[in-house]
């Protein structure tokens, strides 16, 4: 055991002293840092002024379109006169005397020179026509991709053609808005009784806590394994093809040098681990979110990071030990990586509805269980008893049978040379008696 220790200490000093090592400590939060960034800057920053044309077929909503555009573009400006928006400016086209294609293919040449944005064409039976014969808007633009003045446009258009018919039924439309307006809902949560007999007070149940913080829990799980386990493939390779490897197999067993890889890829992923938690937690005191950390998901996020790096990294040691080569490991590695990452695929379907058959039955499922079982305990009420210990005694069984399959495929595949090992050799080398 004391080589076993000592192996794991030498990994984890040669990982957390590397450069790679630094690089992936910083570069991490700095990317994400990065993109909320400029999402948040762009966001605020869209004062690009939008001209668009309105083919008004009805004859009857583009004037309130246009009035609704003007009090759209002051409240996108502030009291300094800075612009805090987009500002869109509407021009209204006849298409009367012009064949329908005609008005569409002049509007379509003065988008693609640049002197509109885009161009809305309202069917004259949009007034009239409900239901499945409604009509649809008609947006043509050459920026498929800019939502802002498309939803506005919907927004607008719809409620121009809901006040026209209130009108026609003889009802104030802004009397009728008021009265129209959605009733505000608190999601709050259950009510218990005190021990001096009187029923609490039920707690507002804030966003964060109950979305956010699940799946930033999980995601950093997925990107702590994924940046420290397959990194494991590349020391086996590495040691094997300069042959370091026949060296350490000289005075220990190839389990015993896997297991002391693995400790020392724990190792490391757990300072990861502190650090980032400690970064969220700061995070998380700054946005004044530090009174909705769930204290007791911690044990349980260490707890399974330890069994994912053991199972994904055993995973990923086997089949540095089969392949003589960098090269040759990429094909082999893709199977692998899928396994890895198809839980990430499922998380917002297990995060709507955690309590569904789906969500149980693959949070049961072994290569899945440190991620999904790990979301659907951050989510109250969170799954029962049962179901966590039966999730634990799966991953727990299936990590052990897949390092020591792991520890059989390193065996024989440390000391081949020249060749690569493909899946049935794999398999035939963990049979072997």
């Amino acid at each position: 055991m004391s080589r076993v220790i000592t192996i794991a200490v030498a990994e984890f000093e040669q990982a957390v002293r590397s450069r790679a090592f630094l690089l992936g400590l910083l570069a991490v939060p700095l990317l994400m840092a990065l993109a909320f960034g400029i999402q948040a800057l762009t966001a605020r920053r869209d004062t690009s002024e939008r001209h668009f044309a309105i083919v008004d077929r009805t004859g009857a909503i583009a004037p309130q379109i246009v009035e609704a555009a003007r009090q759209h573009n002051a409240e996108q400006t502030s009291t300094t006169g800075r612009k805090t928006g987009p500002s869109f400016l509407p021009e209204i086209v006849s298409g009367e005397g012009q064949a329908p294609d005609a008005t569409r293919l002049a509007l379509s040449e003065r988008v693609r020179g640049g002197e509109l944005f885009a161009f809305v064409e309202i069917p004259a039976e949009v007034l009239t026509a409900t239901g499945a014969d409604a009509p649809r808007l008609g947006y043509y633009t050459e920026y498929p991709t800019y939502q802002a003045l498309p939803e506005w446009v919907r927004q607008e258009v719809s409620r121009a053609v809901a006040d026209r018919r209130l009108s026609k039924l003889g009802a104030d439309p802004t009397e009728a808005r008021r009265l129209l307006e959605p009733v505000p809902m608190d999601r709050r949560s259950l009510v218990v009784r005190t021990t001096d007999g009187k029923v609490s007070e039920a707690e507002k149940v804030d966003a964060v806590r109950a979305f956010a913080m699940p799946a930033i829990t999980m995601f950093m799980l997925f990107g702590l394994v994924m940046s420290s386990a397959p990194q494991l493939l590349n020391s086996v390779i590495e040691e094997k093809t300069s042959r370091i490897s026949e060296v350490l197999l000289g005075s220990v067993s190839a389990f015993h040098l896997m297991l002391g890889k693995l400790l020392g890829s724990v190792g490391v992923t757990l300072v990861l681990g502190l650090i980032y938690i400690g970064g969220g937690l700061l995070a998380a005191a700054q946005a004044d979110y530090f009174g909705l950390i769930q204290w007791s998901l911690i044990p349980w996020f260490a707890l399974f990071l330890v069994i994912a790096v053991f199972l994904y990294g055993a995973m990923f040691i086997a089949i540095g030990a089969a392949c003589s080569e960098v090269k040759d490991a990429q094909g082999m590695m893709m199977p692998a990586l899928i396994l890895a990452m198809f839980p990430i695929f499922l998380w917002l379907q297990v995060a709507q509805n955690p309590d569904s058959a789906m969500s149980v039955g693959f949070s049961l499922f072994p290569f899945a269980t440190p991620y999904l079982m790990l979301l659907r305990i951050a989510i109250p009420p969170g799954p029962p008893a049962w179901q966590v210990a039966l999730s634990l005694i799966g991953a727990v069984a299936t990590t052990l049978a897949m390092v020591y399959a792991a520890g059989r495929v390193l065996r024989v595949g440390l000391l081949m040379q020249g060749k690569t090992a493909n899946y049935r050799d794999m398999l035939r080398w963990i049979t072997a008696k």
